[in-house]
């Protein structure tokens, strides 16, 4: 992980997905003072238009050219995740986004590619790795840790000690309660309440959150 660092005013970015999430992470990025050149985009055409901002072709854009980051505007995690290996292996830098109305205490860490939108507050000790979401009115408690391409969903709220596992998702409006984990790949729905650890690949809903009967048949056959 990496510390965040505020970007100059002035710095060239390009988002790459053109889809809703992207135009947000756009959105937030103008307010976080960069020069936002445009979108790259795998199906929209070369100069399609998007409230006043234009795509420019896709990955294959950024060869050659060293002074553009990059903000990651893919919402699903897997393929947020695939599309910063694409990158990155084509020598692409991954800019992190901070909305500037974000509280983020000076002791947190944030890492390359992630995004945090409006109103989010990051506290003390706090640690978000690479290509992550805190998505807007998120609450980060102290010394919590999201995964890499993580995404923490509007207004949901991690207590303190708490773990997001990589490419896991922490629904809507939920909670998890101080020293809970959420294994890897794992998605926690809206309004749910997680009081004690929940493993990986595995769906959970309900206060408190419990095992949906697809996951608990699909861990059965996983130990088999």
């Amino acid at each position: 992980m990496n510390a965040f660092r505020s970007p100059q005013r002035g710095s060239h970015i390009v988002v790459y997905g053109a889809g809703g999430h992207g135009r947000v992470v756009a959105d937030a990025a103008l307010s976080a003072g960069f020069e936002l050149l445009g979108f790259l985009d795998d199906a929209l055409p070369v100069g399609h238009d998007i409230f006043g901002w234009r795509v420019l072709g896709n990955a294959d854009w950024l060869r050659g050219r060293l002074d553009v980051a990059v903000a990651l505007g893919v919402g699903a995690n897997a393929a947020r995740a695939r599309a910063a290996e694409t990158l990155t292996r084509a020598g692409a830098t991954l800019a992190t986004v901070v909305h500037p109305s974000a509280v983020l205490s000076p002791r947190a860490e944030v890492g390359a590619g992630t995004v945090v939108f409006a109103l989010a507050v990051l506290n003390v000790g706090a640690r978000v790795g690479t290509g992550a979401i805190i998505n807007s009115g998120a609450v980060v408690e102290h010394d919590v840790v999201i995964g890499d391409f993580a995404h923490v969903a509007s207004n949901a709220a991690l207590a303190g000690g708490a773990r997001l596992g990589a490419q896991a998702l922490l629904g809507t409006g939920a909670n998890v309660l101080p020293a809970c984990t959420i294994g890897d790949r794992s998605i926690v729905g809206a309004g749910a309440v997680v009081n004690r650890d929940v493993p990986t690949d595995v769906t959970v809903a309900g206060v408190p959150a419990r095992l949906l009967e697809s996951s608990v048949k699909a861990v059965e056959s996983d130990e088999r």
